[in-house]
């Protein structure tokens, strides 16, 4: 069986009840922090739609056994790829975007929470979005219903050489045929095309609390308690996102965390210099993500210390030793953090990450600072 978007039981009931007294909006923006579960939720939306014995899928009947395999003709599931190489025609293009997603629909069959080509640049670009429009406009095979589900759509690429492409998907989200779901996915909201999101009616995926995040890594993955609740600190309330961190390390990205950190209270050039100095400028990706994660956490740890929170899901003793006393505002730190995020959303567009980190620790000096500190432009 297709495993449930864990932690979300009170959202499945109430789109199980939509489902069940056919309210569910045909075009749905399913939205939440990356590693939350929207896949997941997505996918149970899709499987409740086509096994029509309820409010929820079954598990049990042919459609839902289908569905959990990925094998279901009229569930569509579509994600950002690799940007094709050039085909002879377009036909010869589509045809090749398609054999790379039929590749990695078998890398999801094998582990549903599998991240698809997480180092390198993707996007739903005009010969996927061409692919998806002649989908929807084909009946279904086995069912009365087709379900798309388009994962990240923020990364859908218009192309000035090929708006007929971009314009068609948005007249689907318009006019979709009565027999056709659409549900789009999205970390990212702001980076969306105003007219998608003007045409979908937007489902949140919250995050989870933390203490239920650590339940679920001991009971279900069989981690130590304090490990747990040290992973799941680092996700920020997103269950799937801490499976993940469990196969990095923690204690490194942790360290460079603190390194990100202190140079920014540190507030001077040379600090700022040094931080961004250990990162390459190109190829950096995947050891930069996990330090901006754990720059977050000691961020959130900050600004628990800042107001004066309690409690054991932060740790004010090691704030206490990088700040080394300074008083931070709790101002300050919500500035910060829109700078971390922001780094992060640059990270993933592969920037170059000398210059991010650049920015990012002269944005947060500032920030602590209260004013311009010291803002010499760096160089490499």
């Amino acid at each position: 069986m297709s495993p449930e978007p864990w932690g979300q039981e009170d959202l499945r009931h109430r789109v199980g009840a939509a489902i069940g007294s056919g309210r569910l909006p045909q075009s749905l923006l399913i939205l939440g922090p990356e590693g939350v579960g929207k896949r997941l939720m997505a996918l149970w939306i899709a499987r409740a739609l086509q096994c029509g014995t309820g409010d929820s899928p079954c598990g049990t009947c042919r459609s839902c056994r289908m569905a959990a395999r990925l094998e279901h003709p009229d569930i569509h599931l579509h994600f950002p790829m690799p940007r094709p190489k050039r085909a002879a025609s377009r036909a010869k293009l589509r045809e090749a975007i398609e054999a790379q997603r039929h590749e990695r629909l078998a890398l999801l069959r094998e582990d549903l929470h599998a991240r698809l080509d997480p180092e390198v640049v993707k996007g739903l670009y005009v010969a996927a979005v061409e692919n998806i429009r002649d989908q929807a406009s084909r009946r279904p095979s086995m069912s009365r219903k087709s379900v798309f589900v388009i994962e990240d759509a923020d990364r859908m690429v218009p192309q000035s050489s090929s708006p007929e492409a971009a314009n068609a998907f948005l007249k689907l989200l318009e006019e979709p045929p009565e027999f056709a779901y659409i549900l789009l996915t999205s970390s990212r909201p702001d980076a969306l095309l105003p007219t998608i999101r003007s045409r979908s009616v937007p489902l949140r995926v919250a995050p989870v609390p933390t203490p239920r995040v650590a339940a679920y890594l001991t009971e279900q993955l069989d981690v130590s308690a304090d490990r747990a609740l040290a992973v799941a600190r680092k996700a920020d309330g997103a269950v799937y996102q801490a499976r993940r961190l469990l196969d990095t390390d923690a204690d490194d990205s942790g360290t460079a965390a603190d390194d990100l950190l202190a140079a920014a209270l540190d507030g001077t050039s040379r600090a700022r210099y040094r931080a961004a100095s250990r990162y390459s400028a190109r190829g950096a990706r995947g050891e930069l993500a996990p330090a901006l994660e754990d720059l977050r956490v000691r961020l959130r740890d900050l600004l628990c210390v800042a107001s004066g929170a309690t409690g054991e899901t932060f740790d004010p003793t090691r704030i206490a030793s990088l700040t080394k006393g300074r008083t931070v505002t709790d101002r300050a730190v919500l500035e910060a953090l829109a700078s971390v995020d922001a780094a992060l959303e640059g990270v993933g567009r592969n920037l170059n990450p000398q210059a991010t980190i650049a920015l990012l620790l002269e944005e947060m000096s500032t920030a602590f600072a209260g004013e311009a500190a010291d803002t010499t432009p760096l160089s490499f």
